[in-house]
């Protein structure tokens, strides 16, 4: 009797079934792969990615946080000169209006990007401006070269009371100068208007977001150091200043704002005159005002 084998059948079924098999686990990890890439995609992807995507808008970063700021600005400014309790006659107020006055600006704050609480909103401050084309009249109605210029240096820090994108709150304190020189004449009554202000300045900013711009507004004290001619014509001269400024800033660009102001700086004296002094007088009000326009841009 002879046997049949059935040993080659049975291997072929079970190697069918077997690769069905493989192929259903293959097609269940490709679709778990598929699943998958999305997440490990955005897992992936560098955390600054991940916090501007979940801004949404490409907006950047609200100003008061940015590591530095830089403007120029074309200020048309002017300068008052009078005296209060005037006595003698060898002293006259001076006036020059619609000077035109270039200027620019700065701000650093080197620890913006790091995590210190304080020290990554402190920062340094610099601006200077100076007159083009400005003369004075002279003796008889001639023209006298006279120069215009001011530079201030500081420290400068911010606060944030309502987090970002809400007010932000600057306190500054440094040294201004403030040179005002008109060749001398030989003529004491136009050589009085010469100053050259060397101050220290405490002042206090705020800058207020409303709606697609942002409001500006400053004020601060100046203590002089020094004073300059005006205040050697006198005996025992003192003296302190005030100064105010207003602004509006529009952005139209990312990091770009386009700005116009108005500043106002006002210097008053008391003079401890005598009778037989050369020139008599109480006091004096030295004010130099100003609007102008602009552009800035805030690096982060």
């Amino acid at each position: 009797m002879q046997r049949r084998t059935l040993a080659c059948p049975v291997s072929a079924a079970v190697s069918r079934r077997r690769a069905r098999r493989r192929s259903s686990a293959a097609l269940l990890a490709a679709a778990l792969a598929v699943l998958a890439a999305p997440r490990a995609e955005s897992a992936a992807a560098p955390p600054d990615d991940r916090a501007s995507r979940e801004e949404g808008d490409g907006r950047p970063p609200p100003v008061g946080t940015e590591l530095f700021s830089a403007g120029v600005d074309l200020e048309v400014a002017g300068r008052t000169l009078s005296y209060t309790d005037l006595l003698s006659e060898n002293l006259r107020t001076y006036e020059v209006l619609g000077v035109p006055m270039p200027s620019v600006r700065g701000e650093l704050y080197p620890l913006a990007r790091s995590a210190l609480p304080v020290l990554r909103d402190l920062g340094v401050a610099l601006s200077y401006a100076r007159a083009v084309g400005l003369d004075s009249e002279g003796v008889g109605g001639a023209s006298v070269s006279t120069s215009w210029s001011r530079l201030h240096a500081g420290l400068r820090g911010r606060f944030r009371p309502a987090g970002q994108g809400g007010p932000v709150l600057f306190a500054t304190g440094g040294l201004c100068w403030i040179d005002f020189d008109v060749e001398p004449t030989g003529d004491p009554s136009r050589d009085a208007a010469s100053v050259s202000y060397v101050t220290l300045r405490l002042g206090v900013d705020g800058r207020l977001p409303v709606g697609p711009v942002a409001l500006e507004a400053g004020a601060g004290y100046q203590a002089p150091l020094s004073m300059g001619a005006l205040a050697s014509h006198f005996r025992e001269p003192s003296a302190g200043g005030v100064d105010l400024r207003l602004a509006v800033a529009v952005p139209f660009a990312p990091g770009l704002e386009a700005r116009a102001g108005a500043s106002y700086t006002r210097f008053f004296y008391d003079f401890n005159s005598e009778p037989e002094d050369a020139f008599i007088a109480g006091g004096a009000l030295d004010q130099l005002f100003g609007v102008h326009l602009g552009v800035a841009y805030h690096g982060y």
